[in-house]
């Protein structure tokens, strides 16, 4: 057996040895033996009186403390949504300093022997290190990472109550020991004293005892290593027993299995030569070199480390291994304990990989959001834009109806969008809702008079009414009400002929206050009990005998009810075959007083209060900017256009604007580059507001807008009524009596060009021609990949605004060819699908 270096021997009395003057010697040795142990009583009585395990004591307390404090401030971080970062820094500065304190402190030198305080306290300075870089980094990478902090600060708190219990067990054992030792002296004094009274005869009967006791003692020891020999036998990890030499001296079982050899095959020769992979040899044998010079050990007594071993195969493999220094009366030995962690690491890798391709997922998940609100906002803007301007034209009674019901369905179109987006979002586990104050009969209204018509061309008759006391003005997710009750009309408006379709509202006081029950009622075919049960999941619809030529994905119903669970309501449906369907829902909503103007009548309503602004107008879509310029003008605004990020900056730097709004996706430079380099330049705009006018309307793009310095966003399409009201909320009101900048232009006619019948017919061969030059430039000329992606871009804009939507599509497969990996036989079999779409393509027209 062997101990270590600093363990206590314990040193065994001699034999008595008979004799008359022995006795006399006896006798002095015992008064003189009473005096020494009585001051080491007193010794060992001040030690426990004047320890420093209170101190110890406390600080073991305080780092679990302070490691929670440290978790704390990470939430508050993350909740606060990064206001809070210096709070982290300076508690993760307080823990970090007491780590060191306990690692490294003399006062914890003992304590640092126990492995089972050593171990966590390594692990988490170890952990704790790899997390400087980002806490001495910049804020930004901070707050990206507070949420990989969150889980490695979790996946070490076994380890930081791991070594304070270590350490409140090491210290209770040594004040149990000092007790002992206590206790022991005493048994001491009181055997010197009975040996003093008793004499010869007292003093040979004690060492017959410790005769005895001393062969019990070398009997016990023996059974001791037979016990131990057969724990390291069967241990699973390998246990490998070297000189200081390096030389093996003992190989158990389980290193035998681990390496694939035998214990007499490698006994004497060197640790670097049977375990040890090439490649690290040299760091081995200068670690034996520090260890046998008593230099700094980077991997002895340093707990468990991972590194690379090499079987007798010569396969190199992953393992743990923690290297222990004994001493013992032939030498210094130390002792190698190595674990094979092969699966655990393949185990980890995987999970890596997986993560790794999740997150490749959400990334395209998130670009293809991006990309689709993009892609149907512009258009939209287009033709919601018109009807804007439409709708302040002279209009007889049938084309204000017109109007109206076409912008109702267009709001309606926006809020699938939205729908879609939404969808994604309770996917991922966000939370989209977005309450407002509505007239609920106003709503139901709006859905009849978008759907009157299509219910009338199936021969159905639509009405709605209250089945008890109305009311009015509710707050609730107005959004998602609209989205449910349009899906449940238009089924019912689909598997309905010649029949009725009702809407009934209802409101009453339930246990956890106003309730509002909507149900759609119809009389159509009906649904079979067996698709009852599912029609709610996703991408289901019902058996086809009963659908016949009725077709739909099956996803409104699915839709329907996650957005009814997400605002705390029930869905459900009842039917009877052939005779009809009742779908029901029920929300809790809250009662409002009305606002001073109802959303219904909140249409484009120009600030005549304002004085003229001088606005710089910066997008490069022409149907896009000839709308924004005409509202602008109609609020009597001077408008100066731009038509890149590039432009916008060289305008805004030598003029001073009121305001600038500013698209996102341009040639030349984009929105948010053009935005950072107004704000750095110091010019004479570099402070006014910058609104970021775009289709993508994504929480992160939004977020990313704010970063680059704008200062709002304005959603395409463009509405008056926000364009409006976004120009009041930066500009207060003001007297009339204001002048315009000193170098505006004289008027907004200037800047505001007129809409002419003939405008149009300009923009569609503008076009039309810009179509020819691009097929003409890929035959003639050699594009590159980034050019060929911007300019398909811009004419897959504009040939979804002139109702060319096969080329629009073909399009828009050239410009994501050509932003992908260098595919020349995939972009060029795209450009020649999209030459063939531009050759079937209808003439340009809106619509």
């Amino acid at each position: 057996m062997t101990q270590p270096a600093n363990a206590p021997r314990r040193v065994w009395p001699n034999r008595a040895r008979a004799g008359g003057g022995l006795l006399l010697a006896l006798a002095a040795m015992c008064l003189a033996a009473i005096v020494f142990l009585t001051f080491e009583i007193t010794a060992e009585l001040r030690f426990l009186g004047s320890a420093d395990s209170d101190n110890v004591h406390w600080t073991l307390s305080q780092a679990e403390v302070e490691f929670l404090e440290l978790g704390n401030a990470i939430d508050h971080a993350r909740v606060s949504g990064g206001s809070r970062l210096d709070q982290v820094v300076e508690e993760f500065d307080i823990f970090y300093s007491r780590m060191v304190t306990l690692s490294s402190g003399q006062l914890y030198a003992q304590l640092r022997l126990d492995p089972g305080f050593a171990g966590p306290v390594n692990t988490v300075r170890a952990q704790l290190d790899a997390m400087i870089p980002l806490i001495d980094g910049p804020p930004e990478a901070l707050w990206a990472g507070l949420d990989e902090m969150a889980t490695q600060l979790e996946a070490l708190r076994l380890q930081v109550r791991n070594f304070s219990t270590a350490g409140l067990q090491h210290f209770a054992r040594s004040s149990d020991e000092s007790r002992t030792s206590i206790a022991v002296i005493l048994q001491r004094l009181a055997l010197v004293t009975a040996a003093l009274l008793l004499a010869l005869a007292v003093l040979l009967l004690h060492s017959r005892r410790i005769m005895a006791r001393t062969s019990r003692r070398e009997k016990e020891l023996g059974f001791a290593y037979a016990r131990l020999n057969t724990i390291l036998e069967t241990s699973l990890d390998a246990v490998i027993v070297a000189g200081m030499d390096g030389r093996i001296l003992d190989f158990n079982s389980a290193a035998e299995r681990i390496f694939k050899t035998e214990s007499a095959a490698v006994r004497g020769k060197s640790i670097g030569e049977v375990m040890v992979p090439e490649h690290l040899r040299a760091a081995h044998e200068a670690g034996m070199d520090r260890m046998r010079t008593g230099g700094e050990m980077h991997v002895v007594g340093q707990g468990r480390v991972k590194l690379e071993a090499m079987r007798t195969t010569g396969e190199v493999f992953p393992i743990e291994l923690a290297i222990e220094r004994a001493t013992t009366e032939e030498g210094d030995l130390a002792v190698a304990f190595v674990r094979d962690i092969s699966r655990r690491v393949a185990s980890e890798n995987e999970l890596v990989q997986a993560r790794d391709r999740a997150l490749a997922g959400e990334k395209a998940k998130a670009e293809f959001l991006a990309m689709m609100t993009h892609e149907i906002r512009t258009p939209l803007n287009g033709v919601l834009g018109n009807l804007s301007l439409l709708n302040d034209t002279p209009l007889d009674t049938a084309q204000s109806r017109y109007v109206r019901n076409m912008g109702i369905s267009g709001k309606l179109l926006m809020q699938h969008v939205d729908a879609v987006l939404d969808v994604a979002r309770f996917e991922s586990g966000v939370e989209t809702g977005r309450e407002e104050t509505v007239h609920i009969g106003q709503l139901i209204q709006d859905i009849v008079d978008s759907q009157s018509i299509t219910a009338q061309a199936n021969g159905n008759r639509l009405t709605w009414a209250w089945s008890d006391r109305p009311v009015e003005w509710v707050r609730v997710d107005a959004s998602r009400l609209q989205q449910v009750l349009v899906n449940l009309v238009g089924n019912a408006i689909k598997f309905t002929r010649d029949g009725q379709i009702m809407i009934e509202a209802e409101a009453h006081e339930g246990a956890d206050g106003l309730r509002l029950d909507l149900r759609v009622i119809d009389t159509g075919i009906g649904i079979a009990p067996d698709d009852q049960a599912r029609i709610f999941d996703d991408f289901q619809t019902v058996s086809e005998a009963q659908s016949k030529s009725i077709n739909g994905t099956g996803l409104g119903l699915s839709i329907a009810r996650r957005f009814i669970t997400a605002m705390q309501g029930e869905i459900g449906l009842e039917s009877t075959p052939g005779e009809g369907s009742v779908f029901w829902l029920q929300i809790p909503v809250t009662a409002q007083e009305a606002p001073g103007m109802p959303e219904a009548q909140a249409a484009f309503v120009p600030t005549t209060d304002l004085p003229p602004l001088d606005v710089l107008l910066v997008e490069d879509d022409d149907i896009n900017l000839e709308i924004a310029q005409e509202m602008l003008g109609r609020m009597h605004h001077v408008v100066t256009p731009a038509r890149n990020g590039q432009q916008a900056v060289e305008i805004a730097t030598a003029r001073r604007f009121d305001l600038i709004l500013m698209d996102i996706r341009m040639p030349v430079l984009d929105g948010l580059e053009a935005t950072r380099r107004i704000r750095a330049s110091g010019g004479k705009s570099a402070d006014v507001p910058v609104i970021a006018f775009s289709a993508n309307v994504l929480p992160e793009a939004k977020e990313r807008f704010a970063a680059a310095g704008m200062s709002g966003f304005l959603g395409k399409p463009l509405k008056g009524a926000e364009l409006s009201e976004l120009i009041a909320t930066f500009f207060a009101r003001e007297t009339s009596a204001q002048s315009p900048p000193p170098d505006a232009a004289p008027d907004a006619s200037a800047h505001a060009p007129p809409a002419s019948p003939g405008r149009f017919d300009t923009l569609a061969a503008r076009h039309s021609a810009e179509l020819v030059v691009f097929f003409d430039d890929i035959s003639r000329a050699s594009m590159d990949r980034a050019e060929i992606a911007e300019r398909a871009h811009k004419l897959a804009g504009s040939a979804a605004a002139f109702g060319q939507h096969d080329l629009r599509a073909a399009l828009v497969h050239v410009e994501t060819t050509a932003e992908a990996a260098a595919d020349t036989d995939g972009l060029q079999a795209a450009l020649t699908a999209a030459r063939l779409a531009w050759q079937n393509a209808p003439a340009p027209h809106i619509g």
